[in-house]
């Protein structure tokens, strides 16, 4: 029979009972307040539910428990944990349908509710009973079997009655407060199965056979205890072992007890944690409430702790006072340690200085204060509030004996053309003098914070401050990287309109957060002034958020791509891309930061762009449009703290020269490297230029370090020395090398200049270069050149447009300028040759070796790539170097090239820092003298004003030795010159 009752399959005739009234629910708009009846525990029957958002719930036909016809049970009833709920619980014993005043088993105010009942003999036996809960807000009026209820809810859960044999009694109790100090405990039976004798032993000698008694211990001290409870059948006991704590001490008495007027709303505190005490409390209606006996947080003088409060769903005005000098007040100002007006929740950290007159190693008065913001003008660690309450906890204040932590907080205000850099000290532990160095070899400060500070040439400077007191020392250390600031394509758009919105409203990433106003109709904004910083190898989300669009239909209309330059190199490749997405707002594109990211300040840019767009590298130079705009941002690049990973290329690995260009691509921010040339030489410098002595095969090898680690790469017989004679000099840029990820397109098999002919060895290969391996090309100045241009048969049949470019270094000094583009063709159609001419320029350097580049990629006609000589679309693009004579009558040049008109500069090499630049004397030219290293960086710029000689003598900068090249800014040409 009971099994049948007990089913959770279908209802039975006799399984249901029935009841003379139904509830009704609260109003939907009550449901904001989160209340109800979230958990139901009786016998065998524990459920959860969603509270009040169910409105009345009637479970009788699916939820029960069997209950003994004498035995004592307890109810267990959770509602809302952040607000004092009122719960009335009946069980319907005679199941006339209605619930008698003596039918009442649970009558409770709390957020935790628990009523102990026992079932009568008269309780009818075998047949479903309702059970019915009642809650609702502990301000509202109590409810009642039938009533509605204005916030919570009512539940009805099925119960049957067995005539079971008498049980022996279960013992079970429990404390109101189980830490004294001083004050009598309260202890509470809550034993089942209806003893009829109780005898507590409290751990002191002492005794009492009361039910419920009250017990006040004369000692300090832990105490176990222990009930034994008896009826008819027999007796059983329950020991709680350490149960009872009885301190000593206590903070002084509380000298107020501030009393809440009106509480209202779920203002007050729910929760305090602070220093590992983590305690839940009621709201407001609880009035004032003295935890200090029981809770208690130990901190450190000179050392913050994070305090954080629950409060109410609306603003508060908080105030946290300490009695820092156990006199039973709260003293101002220097007690009262936080206020905040209008706030919820607040996150505090608490820091408590070491001062004359702080008393240490004894519990201290913490009193927290919140009330309905504005409720209270000017109120005191005393004054009465009106909708909230104050609680009282124990803070032990422990000395400092310890030496300080150093911290360094950076922020910078400027990247270019210099980075400006502003710190914030943020040490803890009580530090009574600060040396602060730069890294740069400037003098150090000993503030507390120093002034703003900047870096005026590209490079990594480790910042160090060291703080000391009385009990030791501790230095921090944090690197900033000044970097060149490269120019970077520019972006059109127009924008968008109103009804097809292309701009954005707001851009997250880490600590980035823009949420200026934006309007229609602007294609591209500059927000290069805000900054993100990210670190190598972690992973973040770029978030981003635009308009809808007005009408609907088969949206979303717009993409949004992004991508950093994380090589610093004025470009953004493929492998820049943070992604793109088309989808409604807002747009998320989660990215992973290389290792291989270059530390220090590069760029950032996202674009939206109407999805009907032609697809392709959107993000590098927008093509003019109407629903189109980008965004560019800062980003800072920090090390991650691991060790680097070493790698390195050079500019050629067969030489006819002897001289070669190595160039340092390792990850993780190494800061500083060890070459071996195989040669039996060594450097120390991050990208050298070293020249072999003897033709020869040599292995290279480099180590390099940082502040976690060491890494170390070797490659044998990487270096050929064909020869020593005479070669175009390194260049400044490297294009992307290696094979390409899909060529598509058709690449390049056979390139002819005139009679000279090169047949392509690496169809698949990205760039070579092959200045020794091809023979030299003989040119004469201003004669005019046939080129022709072929492709594998196997692509014939593509007809999208290939763009061929050569540049020719015709000043020879180790950069393609735009200026220095011999030829730009541009071919479409079916076909596998192609015939054109080129003009080698006349003013040439004669009879010397010279750099010939050619570049060659597919397109699709309609998406914007990068077409410097420098890069290399790494999908469909092919580079190639070769070496160039050019012969005429002029005398051959054998020194260094002097390359800029009306200019020169001397000595060159560069023995020391002092360099003088000769222009045409008289002028008095002012002029920027621009210095960039072979890794194609500028890495100083320097002013000159000429006297009347022309002359003007600069001061270097303390730079690597190595080849640079010299330009005066505005001029296209420049001098190659070498510091040693």
């Amino acid at each position: 029979m009971l099994g049948l009752l007990l089913s959770s399959g279908s209802p039975v005739k006799g399984q249901c009972p029935v009841a003379a009234c139904t509830p009704g629910n609260a109003p939907a708009s009550s449901a904001a307040f989160g209340m109800g009846i979230f958990r139901v525990q009786l016998a065998g029957l524990d459920t959860t539910t969603a509270g009040g958002t169910d409105g009345y719930g009637n479970y009788v036909c699916r939820s029960g428990a069997v209950l003994q016809r004498g035995a004592t049970y307890t109810l267990n009833v959770r509602t809302n944990p952040y607000t004092d709920e009122t719960v009335r619980a009946w069980l319907d014993y005679d199941d006339d349908g209605q619930f008698a005043t003596n039918e009442l088993i649970l009558a409770s105010t709390a957020r935790q509710h628990a009523g102990t009942f026992t079932v009568p003999a008269a309780a009818v036996l075998g047949q479903p009973l309702r059970l019915r809960i009642a809650a609702d807000y502990a301000n509202a009026p109590v409810p009642g079997p039938c009533s509605t209820p204005q916030y919570s809810q009512t539940e009805d859960y099925r119960i049957v009655c067995s005539a079971g044999a008498p049980l022996r009694p279960t013992p079970r109790f429990a404390a109101l407060d189980t830490v004294s100090c001083g004050g009598p405990v309260v202890f509470h039976d809550q034993s089942g199965n209806s003893p009829t004798t109780w005898r507590w032993s409290f751990g002191d000698g002492t005794a009492s056979t009361q039910q419920h008694p009250q017990h006040t211990y004369a000692q300090p001290g832990t105490y176990s205890v222990r009930l034994r409870v008896c009826n008819a059948v027999g007796c059983d006991s329950l020991t709680k072992t350490g149960y009872v704590l009885v301190r000593a001490d206590a903070p002084r008495p509380a000298p107020c007890q501030p009393a809440t007027i009106a509480a209202c709303c779920g203002f007050g505190i729910t929760r305090v944690r602070l220093a590992g005490l983590d305690h839940a409390s009621a709201a407001g209606t609880a009035g004032y409430e003295d935890f200090s006996c029981t809770y208690r947080a130990t901190l450190r003088a000179d050392y913050p702790a994070l305090l954080q409060l629950t409060t109410g769903p609306n603003a508060h005005d908080v105030r946290v006072y300490l009695d820092l000098n156990d006199n039973g007040q709260f003293d101002l100002p220097t007690e009262l340690l936080y206020q905040g007006a209008g706030v919820q929740s607040p996150v505090v950290q608490l820091l408590v200085p070491a001062a004359t007159g702080v008393v240490y190693n004894r519990p201290l008065r913490l009193r927290l204060w919140a009330d309905a913001a504005g409720a209270t003008a000017s109120p005191t660690a005393c004054t009465p509030l009106q909708q909230g309450q104050a609680e009282d906890y124990a803070v032990v204040l422990l000395p400092n004996t310890a030496a300080p932590v150093a911290g360094i907080g950076v922020t910078y205000t400027q990247f270019c053309p210099s980075l400006r850099t502003v710190f914030s000290n943020t040490t803890v532990g009580g530090a009574t003098s600060y040396s602060w160095t730069f890294g740069d070899g400037t003098s150090p400060s000993t503030a507390v914070v120093p002034p703003p500070h900047v870096y005026t040439q590209p490079g990594p400077y480790e910042i160090r401050l060291v703080a000391r007191n009385a009990y030791g020392t501790d230095t921090a250390r944090y690197q900033v990287v000044a970097t060149t600031c490269g120019a970077y394509c520019t972006a059109a758009g127009a924008g968008g309109s109103a009804d097809a919105a292309a701009y954005f409203t707001r851009v997250q990433l880490a600590n980035l957060d823009n949420v200026d106003t934006r309007s229609p109709g602007v294609g591209y904004r500059d927000f290069t002034a805000r900054y993100a910083e990210l670190q190598q190898s972690r992973n973040f989300t770029l978030r981003a958020e635009s308009p809808p669009w007005s009408f609907g239909g088969l949206g979303p209309w717009v993409v949004v791509t992004a991508a950093i330059d994380y090589n610093q190199d004025g470009a953004f490749s493929a492998n820049e891309q943070l992604g793109s997405v088309n989808t409604y707002s807002p747009y998320l594109l989660p990215f992973h930061v290389p290792l291989s990211a270059r530390p220090g300040a590069t760029r950032l840019r996202i674009q939206i762009r109407a999805s009907s767009l032609p697809t392709g590298n959107a993000v590098y130079c927008t093509p003019p449009s109407w629903n189109t705009s980008t965004e560019d941002y800062t980003v800072v690049i920090t090390a991650a703290n691991v060790a680097p990973q070493a790698g390195f290329r050079s500019n050629l690995t067969t030489s006819c020269s002897g001289t070669v260009q190595f160039q340092d691509t390792s990850s993780a921010a190494p800061n500083s490297w060890y070459w071996t040339f195989g040669d039996g030489t060594s450097s120390t410098q991050q990208h050298p230029l070293h020249t072999y002595a003897q033709p020869g095969t040599y292995s290279v090898a480099l180590r390099v370090t940082n502040q976690t680690g060491a890494a170390t790469v070797a490659r044998a017989s990487y270096i050929t020395i064909a020869s020593l004679n005479q070669a175009p000099v390194p260049t400044t840029c490297l294009p992307i090398t290696g094979p390409n990820a899909a060529l598509y397109f058709s690449p390049v098999s056979t390139l002819e200049l005139g009679p000279w002919i090169y047949n392509n060895p690496g169809l698949r290969d990205g760039y070579r270069d092959e200045t020794c391996a091809a023979a030299p090309i003989a040119w004469d100045a201003g004669r005019t050149v046939p080129v022709t241009f072929r492709q594998p048969s196997q692509f014939q049949n593509v007809s999208s447009p290939r763009l061929c470019r050569l540049w020719l270094d015709a000043n020879d000094d180790g950069m393609l300028d735009d200026s220095e583009k011999i030829l730009q063709y541009t071919i479409s159609g079916y076909v596998s040759v192609w015939n054109t001419t080129l003009t080698v320029p006349t003013g040439t350097i004669r009879n010397r070796p010279l750099r010939l580049r050619m570049t060659y990629f597919g397109y699709d006609g309609y998406s914007p790539y990068d077409t410097r000589a420098c890069v290399r679309n790494e999908d469909y693009g092919q580079s190639r170097d070769f070496t160039v004579v050019v012969a005429g009558t002029a005398t051959a040049v054998t020194g260094p090239p002097v390359a800029g008109k009306g200019w020169s500069l001397f000595p060159n090499p560069v023995l020391a820092h002092q360099l003088t630049v000769l222009t045409a004397p008289g002028t008095g030219q002012s002029y920027l003298l621009q210095l960039w290293d072979a890794s194609g960086r500028l890495v100083a710029t320097l002013p000159g004003t000429a006297n009347s000689h022309g002359e003007a003598s600069l001061t270097l900068p303390d730079l690597p030795a190595g080849l640079y090249l010299a330009r005066i800014a505005g001029q296209a040409a420049g001098q190659r010159i070498e510091i040693r």
